[in-house]
């Protein structure tokens, strides 16, 4: 026999009689939250003042849509396109992308969809693609500067999700942007493809927002002079934090390190916020801090009004959100924007918030 705990990263081979009788009674007291939190999935995401905020689910596979639904999550905040690519071992055709994308699609039931375009290198490589020998490879050849060098590939992604996006509500976002010209280059490429499909009598949707992740502390100084090509954006907060703070998240020496209450990084997250709120332009936070109940609350104080996570999470942050007013969370922003440390923001919420 082997226990294998997901929440300490403890394996137990062999274990014996009391280890195993703990581990049933957690495994008993998880189904039974697993329930409760279930029973939340038909409320709406709203605050105790009824603020109706938005809860996104982040999904891989398509099989991953099952959970959105059975977790209530009211929209696909992200679409990690990559994964079929990975999975393949290849690049796929422009058919076979179509025909997963509208599957996808079909399978949202009119919820929308936002298809973050390739995100490949860094610690998601691809076996057909020919990678530099790189000492950073987070810092080097990956995400959109993928996609803008091997221009044949990116080009046959977009057309295919705008061939599918009949199919359902379409969004399409582009990662790791840090340059106007980088943008530039991707929204032209979108709006040129549209011509070309048109030329060919393609249905494609009419209206089509695009948008733009925010995964690097340079981009958020850049934002005001980047907003205005966009229709909305999302603020990634796995690789905002691990740039922000020169952290690994993957490298178990210094990943304790790795932490969303980091004075810095929620200062940040504030700056970025604030410049989508005075262009207009609907931001969300994407990523496992969104996912934290109490990450959430800070988000909400701050603005934030959208969140997408792992659909697993959903619940649980509905659940907190719902017993909170919007003052509430401001006034706890303005508490923990005053602090100088993570372990004295996680503590102070600690004392506050259980869920």
């Amino acid at each position: 026999s082997v226990i294998v705990d997901g929440s300490s990263g403890l394996v137990f081979r062999s274990p014996p009689e009391e280890i195993q009788a703990e581990y049933q009674r957690l495994a008993s007291d998880h189904q039974r939250l697993d329930r409760e939190m279930q029973s939340l999935a038909g409320l709406p995401a709203e605050t105790a003042d009824g603020t109706s905020l938005s809860l996104g689910g982040n999904i891989g596979i398509i099989s991953d849509l099952e959970l959105v639904t059975k977790y209530g999550a009211d929209h696909i905040g992200l679409y990690r396109t990559e994964f079929p690519f990975v999975i393949r071992g290849a690049v796929p055709s422009e058919q076979d992308q179509t025909e997963l994308y509208t599957r996808i699609l079909g399978a949202a039931r009119g919820k929308t969809v936002c298809f973050r375009t390739l995100d490949v290198g860094g610690d998601k490589l691809l076996a057909s693609l020919d990678y530099p020998d790189e000492d950073n490879p987070n810092l080097g050849w990956r995400a959109i500067r993928v996609s803008l060098e091997l221009e044949d590939i990116f080009r046959a992604q977009i057309r295919a999700v705008l061939r599918a996006s009949v199919h359902g509500p379409t969004k399409l976002m582009f990662p790791m942007i840090t340059t106007r010209k980088e943008l530039q280059r991707a929204v032209a490429m979108v709006d040129e493809e549209k011509a070309g499909l048109s030329r060919m009598g393609s249905a494609f949707a009419g209206s089509i927002p695009l948008g733009m992740m925010i995964e690097v502390p340079g981009t958020v100084g850049l934002l005001p002079h980047l907003l205005d090509l966009v229709d909305f954006a999302s603020i990634g907060t796995n690789d905002l934090i691990q740039y922000a703070l020169a952290v690994d998240r993957n490298n178990p020496k210094v990943a304790s390190l790795y932490n969303p209450f980091h004075p810095a990084v929620l200062k940040l997250i504030q700056v970025a916020v604030e410049s989508c709120q005075a262009a207009g332009v609907p931001v969300s936070i994407c990523g496992e801090a969104a996912a934290d109940p109490k990450c959430a609350v800070l988000f909400l104080g701050m603005g934030v009004r959208s969140l997408s996570m792992n659909p697993g999470s959903v619940p649980r942050t509905k659940a907190l959100l719902r017993t909170i007013t919007v003052s509430e969370a401001e006034a706890v922003v303005g508490q923990v924007l005053t602090m100088d440390s993570s372990e004295a923001i996680e503590a102070w919420l600690e004392e506050r918030f259980t869920i």
